[in-house]
């Protein structure tokens, strides 16, 4: 046998065993407002040491069959469990993915077919479609897959609270420039990379909006994701995941992540990384060189948010990490765990909070409450989580920097000279400044009067119960509203005619 070859199965027999590996948890902080700053090592060797000293020596094997994912997730209360084996091709920027869902039927009724939004197929060429199969390999031929949505029958139907498992082989050829999902010569991204499946509504069915011109579109459903990625082709390769990426092997590493909304990660030969402690929560900063400074600035702003957050809006920050990735496309994106930030803002950070990078850093770190805890329909309602995200900007400022508040309102909202109302749809949108002006600049003005109208105490306390009332789920607007307008006034009712359609 050919020593490459022999070589490869190997590392093939590591990756299977590697799926017995279960994850950590954590406690949650005693004081959230004291920020204590404990610099993490960055050292990969002392990494590497760390991890494997808890790995017990693993079995090889000179005759190991290729790899199908097996299914070690627990499904707990009903969360779908994701199982993926993927091999990055750095260079040729092809990612080969062999992927399992374990997936309970909460629908309340019975199924004769299931379908995943597939986001990667949202770009022609960028999804290749291999193999689907059913339970313990069944192969399923007569699937359909037109545009990001996969339909797949059962050959028997799946009753309520019944479960069954879904094998997908593929392959994704990123596109160059291609933002979240796309390479460039700094970096790989993939988010929004794997076929899953979307929320279930009676009357609806599966919800699967359609992208737009501007805004975020796909809703999710909280699961448990577990991730062996091996990289090939490729040189000092660092990967920045959505949670704790453990190295287990020479260019082999496992992902696992519990009660989210997702799984996405970043791989770039030139990241510098950069790491600090704030209470229990680990901020990861995955920088373009010559940025650090601005990256440690990201940091800091991180760090403290989430210590703010974590006692201002009634629930701890949920994951050990949060990862900062300094991105190659414009703008920033939120996920669970992970969030980018355009080297723009890096590039042009001016050292003080009062520039984008301060700001934006805060606002995606409130996205991990206003998403990645309370999901929406961000395609019918993008509002609802980037009007508290914003306003969380303005939290954020009140606490730490007050003196910078008035600075706030004009170089964020009254610049943009924002108008109409901020319930519109990214459908109704004609390009991204009036859908920032809208959902963003709009939905801020409207917490901000609210919050005048009902008092602190009220406003506050409303908004830690809508939290603690739909955390790990999605909310309406509607629902929203009740919680936090208990009872109109003629404030509220001014306020909600000032600034929604209905």
């Amino acid at each position: 046998m050919p020593k490459s070859q022999k070589y490869r199965k190997m590392r093939i027999a590591i990756i299977l065993i590697l799926f017995v590996l279960s994850g950590c948890v954590r406690s949650s902080s005693s004081n959230p407002f004291e920020v204590q700053a404990t610099p993490v090592s960055t050292n990969p060797a002392e990494m590497v040491a760390s991890v494997t000293a808890e790995i017990t020596a693993l079995p090889t094997s000179t005759n190991t069959p290729e790899p199908t994912p097996t299914m070690e997730v627990a499904q707990e209360a009903g969360l779908n469990g994701y199982s993926f084996v993927a091999l990055l091709d750095y260079n040729k920027h092809t990612l080969n993915v062999q992927e399992s869902i374990a997936y309970r039927n909460t629908t309340g009724q019975e199924l004769n077919e299931i379908q995943l939004a597939v986001p990667p197929n949202e770009t022609e060429g960028v999804f290749t479609l291999e193999e689907v199969s059913l339970n313990e390999g069944e192969p399923v031929s007569d699937y359909s897959l037109e545009g990001i949505v996969l339909t797949i029958p059962f050959t028997t139907t799946l009753a309520e609270d019944e479960t069954c498992k879904i094998s997908l082989k593929y392959q994704l050829a990123l596109k160059i420039n291609g933002g979240i999902l796309g390479y460039t010569a700094m970096q790989a991204n993939f988010s929004d990379w794997y076929p899953f499946v979307p929320p279930y509504d009676a009357e609806l069915g599966w919800l699967i909006k359609q992208p737009a011109e501007v805004g975020e579109y796909l809703m999710y459903d909280m699961a448990n994701f577990e991730l062996t990625l091996a990289l090939s082709n490729g040189d000092g390769l660092v990967v920045a995941g959505s949670t704790l990426v453990m190295p287990v092997e020479i260019n082999i590493y496992k992902m696992i992540e519990q009660n989210s909304r997702g799984i996405t990660f970043s791989v770039s030969d030139q990241y510098q990384v950069l790491s600090r402690q704030y209470g229990d929560f680990t901020v990861n900063a995955y920088v373009f060189p010559g940025d650090e400074t601005a990256g440690w600035a990201t940091v800091e702003n991180t760090g403290k948010a989430l210590l703010l957050f974590s006692t201002l809006f009634g629930q701890t920050y949920p994951h050990e990490t949060l990862s900062v990735v300094e991105s190659d496309f414009p703008d920033g994106m939120e996920y669970d765990g992970l969030y980018y930030l355009s080297d723009f803002y890096y590039k042009n950070y001016n050292g003080s909070n009062e520039n984008y990078l301060s700001l934006l850093s805060v606002h995606e770190t409130a996205h991990q409450w206003w998403f990645g805890l309370v999901g929406n329909d961000q395609a019918n309602e993008p509002w609802l989580d980037e009007a508290l995200a914003t306003y969380s900007e303005y939290l954020y400022y009140e606490q730490y920097l007050p003196g910078l508040t008035d600075w706030w309102w004009q170089y964020r909202v009254e610049t943009y000279n924002p108008s109409g109302r901020s319930d519109m749809t990214i459908y109704d949108q004609s390009d991204l400044r009036t859908y920032i002006n809208s959902a963003y600049l709009q939905g801020a003005a409207f917490l901000h009067e609210l919050r005048q109208a009902l008092g602190d105490e009220a406003f506050f306390a409303n908004l830690q119960t809508y939290l603690a009332t739909y955390q790990y789920q999605n909310a309406r607007g509607d629902d929203f509203l009740g919680i936090m307008i208990p009872a109109a006034s003629e404030d509220t009712n001014r306020i909600l005619e000032k600034y929604f359609r209905e």
